[in-house]
C-alpha cells in the first residue's frame, strides 16, 4: 500500500486471495484498510468489505468536523466571541472574510462551530478592534493585494 496521501476520496473492497480488505481514506490522508484492533479485517464478501471501508470513512468524517485540540498551546476563539467581534466591527461576515482572505463559508464554518478558528484571526479581529489605524490598514492591504 501507498504511503502517498490520496488526491481523492477511496472506499473500496481489495481482493486478498477469496477474501476481501476495505481501503479508505480522505483526500490528503494516507490511505489505510479497516482494522480489527492492529491487523486488517478481512472479509467474506466484496460487499461486506465496501461496507466497512465506507463506515471508516464515515467515522474518520466525523472525527474531523470538530478539532477540539489546542494547536499551539492557543486557546481557541469561539463561534460566539467572533460573532460579537465582526458585530463590534460593524462589519459583515462576507467582508470580514474578505480582509481575512478567506471565503464566505468558511467564516460561517466558525461561527456555527463546526471549524476551529485559527489563531491567526483570533489576531486579525483584536488588531481591527484596537484600533481604527490598524481596521484601515487591514482595508487598505486587502484592496493593495486583490487582482484589479
Amino acid at each position: 500500500m501507498s504511503s502517498k496521501p490520496a488526491s481523492r476520496l477511496i472506499c473500496k473492497a481489495v481482493p486478498r486471495g477469496d477474501k476481501f480488505a476495505g481501503q479508505f481514506a480522505l483526500p490528503g490522508l494516507v490511505p489505510d484498510m479497516v482494522r480489527h484492533g492492529d491487523r486488517p479485517a478481512v472479509f467474506d464478501t466484496e460487499r461486506e468489505a465496501h461496507v466497512a471501508a465506507m463506515e471508516a470513512v464515515l467515522r474518520l468524517y466525523d472525527s474531523r468536523t470538530v478539532d477540539t485540540r489546542k494547536a499551539g498551546g492557543y486557546r481557541r476563539l469561539t463561534g460566539a466571541e467572533l460573532a460579537v467581534m465582526l458585530e463590534t466591527l460593524d462589519v459583515t461576515v462576507t467582508y470580514f472574510a474578505e480582509i481575512a482572505g478567506v471565503p464566505q463559508h468558511r467564516v460561517m464554518k466558525w461561527l456555527d462551530g463546526e471549524q476551529d478558528i485559527p489563531h491567526s484571526v483570533h489576531v486579525l479581529a483584536r488588531l481591527m478592534l484596537a484600533s481604527d489605524e490598524n481596521f484601515r490598514i487591514a482595508e487598505e492591504t486587502t484592496e493593495q493585494c486583490q487582482e484589479r
